[in-house]
């Protein structure tokens, strides 16, 4: 990053919003209801359903640079709590506002960051879908800035809420299958194909250059805009940030693993050959730690589960005595010789856990009883921001935990920060 890159944040973007990065936080009393601003009407819309309907927390504000689609959640959250909150399409005219106790952030990958960085920095608590960032050395800052600016924030890393997870980790800890020396994150499932299309006028109601944000000035395009910017590198991080965190995330809390020592990836466009997708549907990455092989298997293209899983998705630890596969239904055990050893879980449905811990930690102050912290979310996305480094470099690549950045390798240590837009610029926290 320059230093015109780093110097305009704070002082441009904090100050056209009001706010200032020496806000004091306030804390929440026991019996406050939390107001919170949710930021996208995608994603947004699951979260804001869900903040609408906890008995301690109320949708104050929804922001959406497209404004239909706005309005069309406000709808939806009034009809949940009976209360029509406010839309606007710039979240930072929000961060001065005293109801705003939070933000939901269900933005476009290359807002993730930022917006949880502005966030804390005007003492708001943050939820932050996942992944934690659009790239390397953003996601540290906002771990940085959670911390400076003592807040709460949650990363949307929901499967760790169903109960059974814990159990399944307490088994590994007890040796259930012996020493774990690989596991396995599968992302298995189908999407749909990318048509090209050609730059068009930014459609009536759309704000399209806040959606850009921190991306460079480009002309509206249908594939740089709802749901499809996942698969431009510009702004998303292709289906292992998009969908194959949530397993990376498993594997990682399981072991509690941080940064590999190093990373190889391949990837390719099987199922999406001749779309408008940047990023690969097919990918097999490896991070290295001492004694441990962590595996990823991404295939966009299969219609279909997978021999012997129950769900498309799911992870598989491999012991010297056994294995186990665990998956957001439940885990079962295997022992050497084929014999079956502990089984557990129930069939998952979409419960408010993850969402009333991060209130009830908003308001108690205590981030330690959080389930995903943002430092547990930067090191998940950080997995997959190394994948996608190996994959683009097309080569195994040595990587420092400490400085977290590769060794001896500028190219792929390009891949772990981004220019930011004047008006738009981060500051080092």
């Amino acid at each position: 990053m320059s230093a015109m890159n780093r110097r305009g944040f704070l002082g441009t973007t904090l100050v056209a919003a009001g706010t200032f990065a020496s806000a004091a936080p306030v804390k929440a009393a026991a019996n406050d209801t939390v107001g919170v601003a949710v930021l996208g009407a995608g994603r947004g819309a699951n979260l804001a359903a869900h903040f609408a309907a906890l008995p301690d927390s109320q949708v104050v504000a929804i922001c959406e640079v497209d404004a239909a689609r706005g309005q069309k959640l406000a709808e939806r959250v009034q009809s949940i709590s009976g209360k029509r909150p406010p839309v606007v399409t710039d979240f930072r005219t929000l961060l001065d506002q005293k109801d705003v106790d939070a933000l939901a952030v269900a933005t476009p990958d290359h807002w993730h960051a930022p917006a949880t960085i502005l966030g804390c920095a005007a003492g708001k608590d943050v939820y932050v879908e996942k992944p934690a960032s659009h790239n390397v050395a953003e996601g540290r800052m906002a771990v940085n800035a959670a911390r400076k600016f003592d807040r709460i924030v949650q990363h949307g890393t929901n499967l760790r809420a169903a109960p059974h997870y814990e159990e399944a980790w307490e088994l590994l800890r007890q040796g259930v299958i012996g020493k774990v020396l690989m596991v396995k994150a599968i992302n298995n499932q189908r999407r749909g194909r990318l048509a090209q299309r050609e730059d068009e006028a930014t459609p009536a109601g759309v704000d399209y250059n806040m959606w850009l944000g921190p991306a460079e000035k480009r002309a509206f395009n249908r594939n740089r805009f709802h749901s499809s910017w996942h698969w431009n590198w510009e702004y998303g991080t292709g289906d292992i940030g998009n969908d194959g965190v949530h397993q990376i995330d498993l594997g990682r809390w399981a072991l509690g693993l941080k940064a590999p020592k190093s990373v190889s990836a391949m990837g390719a466009k099987l199922g999406s050959k001749g779309d408008a997708q940047e990023t690969p549907d097919t990918m097999v990455v490896t991070w290295e730690y001492d004694d441990l092989l962590f595996v990823y298997e991404q295939r966009d293209f299969t219609p279909y589960r997978m021999q012997g899983h129950r769900l498309d998705n799911d992870n598989i630890f491999y012991g010297d005595q056994g294995y186990l596969m665990i998956d957001r239904d439940g885990y079962r055990v295997f022992h050497k010789g084929g014999e079956r050893g502990p089984v557990g879980g129930e069939k998952w449905v979409d419960s408010p856990r993850h969402f009333q811990n991060f209130i009830d930690c908003v308001k108690s102050r205590d981030r330690n009883e959080l389930i995903a912290d943002i430092e547990e979310g930067h090191y998940s996305a950080l997995l997959c921001h190394l994948g996608n480094a190996s994959f683009r470099t097309g080569r195994r690549l040595q990587f420092d935990g400490e400085t977290e950045r590769f060794v001896d390798d500028e190219e792929a240590n390009r891949y772990l920060a981004r220019d930011y837009r004047q008006g738009f610029e981060l500051p080092v926290i």
